[in-house]
């Protein structure tokens, strides 16, 4: 397909190129390679359709302007990218699209090498106005991580792309220099900028506040989809901000798996104590704060998984109340002989029903814990040929003590239910 005004003389070309807006320029450039070249000899390097602002987009598809022929012929020419970035602008658009049969145009229905090939901006940007349309996610194994620390922000991560967008203070936006947009997250606009620090290019959203930044996007991913929190992290001295986060975790009932918290920079003992109280993570808590040794704490923790990298805290009666956990891991402990055998009954006893391993950081050797309870003599020889000690549990389950394990500076022990252990 070719245009009438590449057979202009090359002056007169030039001239009209010159009076071309951006908007022609893109149109004109996708008509062909050829057109593209003509524009790039009279000097004008064509804006990327992906470099338009909304208002340009739409102005290419507004019937008052081109007829519906043309508008069909450039519709024709558009890849499947930028179908989805023409779509994704309002509903009239989309539909535009439709009446020059493209239908069904979806962020979520490109290839992950099509999305490979986007800037970041781009897809945050696709991916959010796509989100807002759409009723439920495809199988990308979306994960969405919240850090509540110095630097707050979100990662949004699947099998396709991750990004990250951190949250300022709208009166702040001034102190950042780099490529200005506004980015539209549920039904608001906020500014963004994206900063080049020392070859990194960071995403920075404004806000009145961070946390109200942070709370936009949970209440979008939560109303919109009901999407869990992946990982939730908490680390420097934050400690309305880590109040009004965990406040509104909990008002919206949203689902957190993870909870981190980090040793740098961190937290005070009385914000490590209130995530403990009032945030319940499903999966995992992971600690690696280093805290005073008059730091107490005695409550439940219902993760699935517990590990403690600092945990003189965590004590015997931490170890017992805690009836709903499937693994705990405790480091930077010192139990002793009786706190361990003490452990040991209400397991026996069938009190920790749901348990399947520990480990905890003891100069006490297992041997010592174990002696005087019922073994299960004919467990007492794994498949890995190392010598192991079953302990006879409630009803058919029981426990394994790795002997290799002696001396070694931790407690360590599995415990399995009848028939599983030959």
């Amino acid at each position: 397909m070719g245009l009438p005004i590449l057979k202009l003389p090359y002056l007169a070309l030039k001239v009209l190129v010159d009076h071309f807006n951006y908007v022609e320029l893109v149109t004109v450039s996708l008509v062909s390679r050829r057109a593209d070249w003509v524009l790039k000899t009279c000097g004008k390097k064509p804006v990327p359709f992906f470099d338009m602002q909304g208002s340009e987009i739409r102005d290419l598809f507004d019937f008052d302007k081109i007829p519906f022929l043309a508008l069909k012929v450039f519709v024709n020419h558009l890849g499947d990218v930028e179908l989805v970035t023409v779509s994704v602008l309002s509903r009239r658009t989309d539909w535009l699209l439709k009446a020059c049969g493209k239908n069904n145009v979806s962020f979520f229905k490109l290839r992950g090498i099509e999305i490979g090939y986007l800037r970041q901006i781009q897809v945050i940007e696709l991916f959010l106005l796509e989100s807002r349309r759409q009723s439920e996610l495809p199988e990308w194994n979306f994960q969405l991580c919240y850090s509540v620390s110095y630097d707050q922000h979100i990662s949004i991560s699947c099998e396709h792309f991750f990004f990250r967008i951190r949250f300022e203070i709208l009166d702040d936006i001034e102190k950042f220099v780099g490529i200005r947009r506004r980015l539209k997250i549920g039904e608001s606009f906020v500014p963004l900028v994206i900063t080049n620090d020392d070859g990194v290019k960071k995403t920075r959203t404004f806000w009145s506040s961070e946390t109200d930044g942070m709370i936009a996007f949970m209440n979008f991913f939560k109303n919109k989809f009901n999407l869990p929190i992946q990982q939730l992290k908490f680390a420097g001295n934050r400690s309305r901000d880590i109040r009004t986060i965990v406040t509104q975790i909990n008002s919206t009932q949203t689902v957190v798996k993870n909870v981190l918290v980090s040793v740098h920079p961190p937290l005070s003992a009385d914000d490590f104590d209130f995530v403990l109280k009032n945030v319940s993570a499903t999966e995992n808590l992971s600690s690696h704060l280093i805290l005073s040794q008059d730091f107490k704490f005695i409550g439940k923790i219902r993760a699935k998984i517990i590990k403690i990298h600092y945990g003189h805290w965590f004590t015997l009666e931490n170890l017992a109340i805690n009836t709903e956990n499937e693994e705990i891991y405790v480091n930077g402990s010192d139990y002793l002989r009786e706190e361990l055998r003490s452990f040991l009954k209400e397991w026996v006893s069938g009190r920790l029903p749901k348990l399947k391993e520990v480990k905890l950081a003891t100069r006490v050797c297992c041997l010592d814990v174990t002696r005087g309870f019922s073994k299960r003599r004919v467990k007492c020889q794994n498949d890995s040929g190392r010598t192991v000690e079953a302990v006879l549990g409630h009803g058919d389950s029981y426990g394994i003590v790795d002997l290799a394990d002696r001396g070694q500076g931790y407690f360590r022990m599995k415990f399995y239910n009848g028939g599983l252990l030959q």
